[in-house]
């Protein structure tokens, strides 16, 4: 069963529309202690941030080129994959997670690649990348702080081989074919080996410890962060990202994100001041995008001046 078009965007209106009122409630009740509160801003810092964060998202492309070489297909080449996925990920701000996909397909039109090879291949990309936030959140956030006791060690590595069994080819080919039934779209098979797929979650876990050394220069930047707050602030970076993410009727998860990050920045810094830092973050995650579609833009046609000169 689908829902009306309408419905689902009056569904998404109200979600996002909640989760900013519950953010714009939060700051205004703490809006003394807004004032009042210590803030650090360091601009040579935040530009950090930025360029650190702009890093983190071309690994990320790297990662999804491995993923999608994966899938027994001629080598397609990073530039093109930059420009596919930047532009792409603008989509994300439209209700609905599969729009993201959508414009890959065309995207990947325009350049003559197989739109469903990189449907596929993102789809399968985007499960790697929320297994390894699960991951990297279980494994750094502060769950005592926050109320949820500890998670014991032999806990924690049972959940391992759960982890291994769902990169294995077998369980991807199910998962694929499974989205195929759902969407009536065609779906590859993928090709990679259980190996492949162990190696891929582990860059997407690298990708994530890299994402929040990225996240923490930011809340560095705004705000007095200790050093012991680094790997923290990996795990409340990844899993406000998963929960946004698997809201899939608030594009790009916005409110939904903002809302996961200031509980979960309450351990260290008052409640309306983790709202606020949560809202700057997502400016801060914006403005970095922009720059990139900026660069997947004129990247092409520079280096199509500079092949000419030669």
């Amino acid at each position: 069963m689908t829902l009306d078009p309408r419905l689902r965007r009056l569904l998404s209106l109200g979600i996002v529309a909640a989760a900013l009122v519950f953010l714009g409630l939060t700051v205004e009740r703490n809006w003394a202690e807004l004032r009042g509160y210590e803030w650090r801003v360091q601009p040579s810092l935040l530009a950090l941030s930025v360029v650190a964060h702009l890093a983190v998202l071309a690994f990320g492309v790297f990662v999804w080129q491995r993923v999608l070489h994966r899938f027994a297909t001629p080598p397609t080449r990073y530039p093109a994959l930059l420009r596919i996925w930047s532009l792409s990920n603008v989509a994300r701000y439209i209700p609905g997670t599969v729009w993201q996909f959508l414009a890959a397909a065309e995207l990947a039109r325009e350049r003559g690649l197989p739109r469903v090879l990189l449907v596929s291949s993102l789809l399968v990309h985007m499960g790697f990348v929320l297994l390894a936030a699960g991951v990297v959140s279980v494994a750094t956030l502060p769950l005592a702080a926050l109320g949820l006791g500890r998670v014991p060690l032999a806990a924690a590595l049972g959940v391992l081989p759960l982890l291994l069994l769902l990169v294995h080819p077998r369980v991807l080919n199910t998962a694929l074919s499974l989205v195929n039934r759902v969407a009536r779209r065609e779906a590859l098979r993928w090709q990679g080996s259980w190996m492949d797929g162990v190696a891929l979650l582990a860059l997407a876990v690298v990708s994530w410890l890299l994402y929040g050394g990225a996240f923490w220069l930011f809340l560095r930047s705004v705000a007095p962060f200790p050093p012991a707050t680094l790997l923290p602030a990996a795990g409340i970076n990844a899993a406000s990202f998963a929960a946004g993410w698997l809201a899939v009727l608030a594009p790009s998860g916005l409110g939904v994100r903002e809302g996961a990050m200031t509980a979960l920045l309450t351990p260290y810094v008052p409640l309306g001041v983790a709202a606020a830092i949560a809202i700057l973050a997502r400016l801060w995650a914006v403005l970095t995008e922009a720059v990139l579609v900026a660069g997947a833009l004129t990247l092409p046609r520079w280096l199509d001046r500079r092949a000419r000169r030669r």
